[in-house]
């Protein structure tokens, strides 16, 4: 069964499937509630639901890059361990350094 567009992550026993998630998608419909509350005309029932929800997918998005930046510090702790290679940090230490030339 597909699930609703408009559902938040799931949790719970449903936590298995977050990955089919992506946090564009959560952070879209985010973007979309803020809209919507912004915009008034909702009951005070779906306002509230609304944020209950918006609170969800800001825990889930967070969760989301808090991984990927720990994945990317892994990832460059690791490079650095391999010995010394050019990488993206040896790339921005050289846009500091002045041209001789001028």
């Amino acid at each position: 069964m597909a699930k609703p567009k408009n559902s938040s992550p799931p949790s719970g026993a449903e936590q298995k499937d977050v990955e089919s998630v992506s946090f564009e998608d959560s952070f879209h419909r985010l973007s979309e509630m803020a809209g919507e509350l912004e915009a008034g005309g909702l009951t005070l029932a779906e306002a509230t639901s609304r944020f209950e929800e918006g609170m969800k997918l800001v825990q889930f998005c967070n969760e989301l890059l808090n991984n990927a930046e720990l994945k990317i510090t892994e990832l460059k702790e690791s490079y650095r361990s391999a010995g010394p290679q050019t990488g993206f940090d040896d790339l921005d230490d050289d846009l500091d350094e002045e041209d001789p030339d001028e």
